[in-house]
């Protein structure tokens, strides 16, 4: 299997998994909202935000790739709608476009055939190897933000 191949077809759905978590991670709000000057209360919502949720991805993609030594280098980019919670409380809904570099093992090193096939494994496979991935960087682009409740 050629490394497009790997990236674009079978990885396809676990990389999305993984980068859509990254951006679920409620320590990610800020980075998010750092150029958001209009949010009434930002610092003190952000802060007692208890939960993120994905609501929708507009669009996802391997934009670039590399391997170095044994590792495969990835640039991924993810346009995603984003809901934020206190509680169960709802707080913000933030769109934008986030841009990932991250870093995997390559074949030699790690079985990624378990995700060749579709089968009803796919989060215990997932789960097995999240932890395989990287996260060197996110940069998150033409963010907005609208407040839901208050």
């Amino acid at each position: 299997m050629d490394l497009e191949e790997l990236l674009n077809d079978t990885l396809e759905e676990f990389l999305l998994e993984c980068v859509s978590d990254k951006i679920e991670e409620v320590s990610e709000l800020p980075k998010m909202l750092k150029d958001i000057n209009y949010l009434y209360n930002k610092q003190e919502l952000t802060a007692k935000t208890t939960k993120c949720e994905v609501l929708g991805i507009d669009d996802a993609f391997v934009d670039d790739y590399f391997v170095s030594g044994n590792e495969i280098h990835i640039q991924y980019e993810l346009t995603f709608i984003l809901q934020t919670f206190i509680d169960s409380e709802f707080i913000w809904r933030v769109q934008g476009c986030a841009r990932f570099e991250l870093s995997i093992p390559d074949t030699a090193s790690a079985d990624w055939s378990v995700f060749d096939v579709q089968d009803d494994n796919f989060f215990g496979h997932y789960e097995k190897y999240k932890g395989l991935v990287h996260f060197q960087n996110v940069v998150y682009q033409e963010i907005e933000c609208d407040t839901i409740n208050l």
